[in-house]
């Protein structure tokens, strides 16, 4: 087991984001599944998991046997419980509606693994708009990436009060672990 204990992981949208994490993710070893409500948002995703294998190996000369072993780390489905019935950690990546991201947050509080840590990894909205929302305050926080994550390695963490430092230092690690700097 890693240091951050995470080793399943979902992507709670499949837009450029999303699809972007989810593949780094695997990548880097992590098993990932790509939530969208859309089949059409996770056949564009999908599509675009072609043009990041081009730049994985171009960029980071991943190999072929790397590149296969990510595609065998990535599952898409429009089943929200598939998607987190059994993660560690799962990364929301919808659009930035405060109204989308609740009714996200409290479909995830019903269904998610009690000890699973929730992200949002949103860029303009606070973790403490939303922590009492998630049914998990103490294990949700904002874990934000930039576009072009293989080459903008940047991970930005930040809690809510409510939130430990147990999930700060898992988020921390698990960053670190994916090659990312917090």
């Amino acid at each position: 087991m890693s240091e951050s204990n995470i080793e399943n992981v979902a992507t709670i949208g499949a837009g450029t984001l999303g699809g972007q994490i989810a593949w780094h993710s695997a990548y880097m070893g992590k098993q990932v599944t790509v939530y969208d409500i859309s089949e059409e948002a996770l056949e564009k995703c999908q599509a675009a998991q072609a043009g990041y294998a081009a730049i994985y190996s171009s960029d980071l000369n991943a190999s072929d046997d790397d590149i296969e072993a990510t595609r065998a780390r990535l599952t898409f489905t429009t089943d929200l419980v598939e998607a987190v019935n059994n993660v560690d950690l799962a990364i929301e990546a919808v659009p930035e509606v405060p109204d989308i991201k609740i009714d996200i947050y409290k479909k995830l509080a019903a269904i998610m693994p009690e000890a699973a840590i929730l992200a949002t990894n949103s860029s303009t909205l606070l973790p403490s708009m939303f922590s009492a929302e998630t049914g998990r305050p103490d294990r949700f926080a904002a874990l934000h990436f930039a576009n072009m994550i293989w080459a903008l390695n940047i991970a930005e963490i930040m809690g809510a009060p409510e939130t430990s430092d147990d999930t700060l230092t898992r988020l921390t690690a698990y960053a670190v672990e994916i090659g990312m700097v917090p």
